[in-house]
């Protein structure tokens, strides 16, 4: 068979691989832009870096989570959620709009070693939107207990790529290393039914940049289905 490789530049259909341009992967590299936290995150989350979601239970930064995933997942990113109590739920997932065909879940079953291996494959193997490091109930004595350099090798695997890591604890674990720190601080639980029976129906919430103290708290109204 002739070589036909000669006729190719001549062939306005084709183009060098180093001349495409890729509109999705284009898109990937701008930040993640969460309009419910517009007031303290104006030009959205930073890719390539760590954030974290903090607050004490019932605060609703498991909610917060969720919705930065829904984000995500609905802009077609592959994301991740590495789980050390098990207690992620897919199906209130899906009801704040995940998309759980575009999730990875893993179950780490109350191991705070395998939790960090987990977070470690993930971020130097690339290709997720988010990695959600879920932290929460964690016992502050094996927190206390991951070194500082995990996190600065975390932030060195996906500085210059599209991965956001977002980190969900009860108080922040970061520090230095994460981009952003949004805490969560509950104002009001709302009850619905009479006094012999109630049911949880929503939680209202201030979020608030931890490093930037001058940009006012973000209102949150959490629905409970």
């Amino acid at each position: 068979m002739a070589n036909s490789s000669s006729a190719l530049p001549s062939d306005p259909r084709w183009k060098r691989a180093v001349d495409l341009s890729s509109p999705a992967a284009e898109k990937s590299q701008d930040s993640l832009y969460i309009h419910s936290l517009k007031n303290i995150l104006q030009s959205g989350l930073t890719r390539g870096s760590l954030v974290e979601a903090s607050g004490v239970r019932s605060s609703g930064k498991t909610s917060l989570c969720m919705h930065i995933l829904a984000r995500a997942t609905q802009n077609g990113e592959v994301c991740a959620v590495v789980d050390l109590h098990n207690s992620f739920h897919p199906d209130s997932a899906a009801a704040s709009g995940v998309q759980l065909d575009r999730l990875l879940w893993i179950r780490c079953k109350c191991n705070p070693e395998y939790t960090m291996k987990a977070a470690d494959l993930l971020l130097h193997a690339g290709g997720f939107g988010v990695v959600l490091l879920d932290l929460s109930e964690a016992q502050p004595r094996m927190l206390n207990r991951i070194p500082i350099s995990y996190w600065y090798r975390f932030q060195r695997a996906i500085q210059n790529t599209p991965t956001i890591l977002l980190i969900c604890a009860d108080a922040p674990q970061a520090k230095a290393a994460s981009r952003h720190s949004l805490e969560c601080q509950p104002q009001a639980i709302s009850w619905l039914g009479q006094r012999t029976f109630t049911r949880l129906c929503g939680i209202t919430t201030l979020a608030r940049q931890k490093k930037l103290t001058s940009i006012h708290p973000e209102p949150l109204q959490i629905s409970v289905a």
